[in-house]
């Protein structure tokens, strides 16, 4: 009976560690399909755009999610291309002016937010 016990326990300290491992996914490249799909919309999810650099084809920003609960990510699409992506509330990433691109901003336990943005 002991022993038992034991091995559940261990199967059971196993099975929460996967467990963990997918609740901070950070988005994939591989994923194709809007954030939403997975983590559902949120109102309280914030995205701020700070323009860092420019040349006369590109222009950096700085993105800060804020706002909700949870794991922070973030993604940037180029039509169904997966261009940039990090679990964190922070970060950077550089785009082609003219070109439209949608940003997601991801809290886990809030949802997701999208931003239709083309840099100029």
């Amino acid at each position: 009976m002991k022993r038992m016990i034991t091995t559940i326990g261990l199967i059971a300290v196993l099975v929460m560690g996967v467990v963990g491992f997918a609740a901070t996914a950070s988005a994939f490249p591989a994923k194709k399909k809007a954030c939403s799909s997975c983590h559902g919309t949120s109102k309280t999810v914030k995205i701020t755009l700070t323009r860092s650099a420019s040349t006369t084809t590109t222009v950096t920003y700085k993105i800060k999610v804020t706002g909700g609960k949870g794991q922070a990510g973030w993604a940037v699409f180029k039509g169904a291309a997966n261009v940039k992506r990090r679990t964190a509330s922070t970060g950077s990433f550089t785009l082609t002016k003219g070109t439209a691109y949608k940003i997601w901003a991801v809290r886990a336990s809030s949802g997701a937010k999208l931003k239709n943005f083309t840099p100029k």
